[in-house]
């Protein structure tokens, strides 16, 4: 599970800039996020790496513009 999230913040952080602070707040939330998502039974790493990516990207960025909030 830490290679994927490891992958998912390099990633993200290609298109982002993320200062220590929000780069290990970010690692935790990401790690908590797998968490739940695996006790659901996703394990499949590239799936997780979709997930983790949007989250991050919703965490940081807002939601999209599209999002009604229903």
């Amino acid at each position: 599970m830490d290679e994927v999230v490891d992958a998912v913040l390099i990633t993200y952080g290609m298109t982002r800039k993320l200062d220590s602070n929000r780069l290990a707040e970010s690692r935790e939330k990401i790690t908590r996020y797998f968490e739940k998502l695996a006790s659901a039974g996703h394990t499949d790493s590239h799936q997780l790496s979709v997930y983790g990516l949007a989250y991050l990207k919703e965490m940081y960025e807002g939601p999209g513009p599209r999002f009604t909030g229903c």
